[in-house]
């Protein structure tokens, strides 16, 4: 008898001990760290492992993830602890501009500007290209420093923060050309890719697909306010303008926005895939929040935050995700399992948008725990964790 009571009573302890950890939140502080305390890659002994491969591409797609997740874990916790690893980063990237290292930025140009080209990454090598997408992403999380040590009045960092500041000048400005820019009215307009590499790079002279120009757009965003300058502010409120009343559309049954991923295109309506996606809005995202600007309103970011809800379906085990912002006219189905879905976790990355609807945040926690988040790129997780933590900060749900 007291062997059932024993057994029965450790049955009870496991079966508590499981709804407690299954109602716990798992995504904290301690679980950023812990992960990034694996990442050997962004350990700064290592970082980025003195590559000659490394380039625009690898630093905006993977670094600067990192780089903004430090920037969000310094603000929910005011550690500079992670004010001093994203320095000594940023150091190390601005040693490796086409400038420093006597690149050619554009093949046969002779023109060797203060910014990171892609290495012919996307031409197998035949052109290299400096794209206005890898320039903003590169010096956004550098220019949310920036503003985070004026902010927060860190006069240590104040010297280095100038630094910064201009030399994210210097690279930005590459792209802020006369025959770079198209007005479509008094109202809208976009930035075009730079004139160089026809017949190698696709964008070259054609207009910017959005997320490639919203991230950069952030960036100047972001250097105007640090300028207190207007260098860029009528070009960005015209591209604003460009993506609410020309590229975005409204979907009735999830209250939300949808967008193309280009202007144009022969098929029908192609629309943004969701990782693609979560950078135009990010930016956008990025200029309301940090830069103060306000075309998209606060209802507008309720629309788009409701794309969250959208991209997910749990009423299967795996939980499936969209592939794009719309269903696309070629697609079979709408949802999709990890195995089929190149993008299946891209939704994680969402949760800055937490910050208009606290019910995000749940949900995401939700999906973090009925996923397998390990098959995840990490820089990906880390900026996703931390995105999640500050959007959790600034609705006052905790406190650190």
């Amino acid at each position: 008898m007291k062997k059932l009571i024993l057994l029965f009573s450790i049955s009870i302890l496991l079966f508590y001990l499981f709804l407690k950890n299954d109602s716990e939140e798992i995504i904290d502080i301690e679980l950023y760290n812990e992960l990034y305390k694996l990442q050997p890659n962004w350990s700064i002994q290592k970082f980025p492992l003195q590559d000659s491969n490394y380039n625009a591409a690898e630093y905006a797609w993977g670094w600067s993830n990192v780089a903004n997740s430090l920037v969000d874990m310094y603000r929910v916790t005011e550690n500079e602890k992670y004010l001093e690893i994203l320095v000594e980063q940023i150091n190390y990237i601005f040693s490796q501009t086409d400038q420093k290292l006597g690149i050619e930025s554009f093949t046969g140009t002779g023109l060797n500007l203060p910014a990171w080209s892609d290495g012919g990454y996307y031409t197998d090598g035949q052109f290299n290209y400096v794209y206005p997408v890898h320039t903003g992403m590169i010096t956004l999380p550098i220019l949310r420093l920036v503003d985070t040590i004026y902010t927060y009045e860190l006069n240590e960092y104040e010297e280095i923060a100038d630094k910064f500041l201009v030399a994210s000048g210097e690279a930005l400005a590459i792209h802020n050309q006369v025959n770079m820019w198209v007005d479509f009215s008094d109202t809208e307009g976009f930035y075009l890719g730079h004139p160089y590499g026809d017949g190698y790079v696709s964008e070259a002279n054609k207009i910017g697909i959005p997320n490639r120009i919203s991230v950069y757009l952030a960036a100047t965003g972001l250097y105007d306010k640090l300028t207190d300058g207007n260098i860029y502010s009528e070009r960005i409120e015209k591209s604003l303008n460009y993506f609410k009343n020309s590229l975005f559309k409204y979907d009735e049954k999830f209250d939300s926005y949808y967008w193309s991923y280009w202007e144009e295109q022969n098929i029908q309506k192609p629309w943004e895939d969701i990782n693609h996606a979560m950078i135009t809005v990010y930016g956008i995202f990025i200029l309301h929040e940090e830069a103060g600007y306000s075309v998209f309103s606060e209802s507008d970011f309720e629309k788009i935050a409701n794309n969250v809800y959208k991209i997910i379906d749990d009423k299967n085990s795996p939980i499936q995700m969209r592939k794009h912002i719309h269903k696309r006219d070629e697609e079979e189905k709408t949802y999709y399992i990890p195995e089929e879905n190149p993008y299946y976790y891209d939704v994680l990355r969402w949760s800055f948008l937490g910050v208009y609807d606290e019910s995000i945040l749940s949900t995401l926690e939700h999906v973090y725990k009925k996923t397998n988040v390990e098959e995840m790129n990490p820089q990906t997780r880390l900026s996703s964790i931390a995105s999640y933590l500050y959007a959790k900060e600034k609705t006052n749900d905790i406190s650190w």
